[in-house]
């Protein structure tokens, strides 16, 4: 697993790779995203049930293209930056999480769209609660101020995830049934 870049804040992904232990015992692999994880996020959107899909794109696929598995994979690690969540499954490596941001030049500055997946079978174990205090950290490093994104009213998961978080958030309806959500980022972990 190679990190080149040659920005200075970026220049040390490698510093951001660790082990981490759920609460069920299992151990993964949370670390920068790099352009040849791309089959891997395909493999993984695979396994992901129609609601995941659903709560996480707010509309319904059946796969993700190899346009789009490659745009979600390659990254600046500055203005867009992704953690995975890799396990060893059989001997080869899966993935079961995504926790992403990219900073969005139409608002206002620190301001970056975000979204986090969970494989279903990894969900209720800790995991999107590790990759979100992952992102977060380097979110931060990189002056994002809030995080925002759109979830669905019914998404009790997601709206429970947030309130957990223990970040301020505001939420309005963008559409019947849509919220925009904005997480702010001012609390020191």
């Amino acid at each position: 697993m190679a990190f080149k870049n040659s920005d200075p804040l970026t220049n040390n992904l490698s510093e951001w790779v660790k082990e981490v232990t759920l609460k069920d015992d299992s151990q993964v692999t949370i670390r920068p995203i790099l352009p040849e994880d791309a089959s891997l996020l395909q493999e993984g959107f695979s396994r992901l049930s129609p609601e995941t899909i659903y709560y996480r794109f707010l509309e319904s696929a059946s796969q993700l293209s190899d346009v789009q598995a490659r745009r979600l994979a390659t990254l600046d690690y500055h203005k867009q930056m992704a953690f995975v969540a890799a396990i060893d499954e059989g001997g080869e490596e899966r993935l079961v999480g995504v926790a992403r941001y990219a900073i969005d030049p139409s608002r206002e500055p620190g301001a970056a769209e975000t979204a986090i997946v969970v494989r279903d079978d990894y969900q209720s174990r800790g995991l999107g609660t590790l990759l979100y205090k992952q992102l977060i950290r380097y979110a931060r490093l990189h002056g994002v101020r809030y995080f925002f994104g759109t979830v669905h009213q019914s998404n009790a998961r997601v709206m429970q995830f947030i309130r957990s978080s223990g970040l301020s958030f505001t939420r309005e309806m963008l559409e019947p049934g849509v919220f925009l959500i904005k997480i702010y980022l001012n609390r020191n972990d």
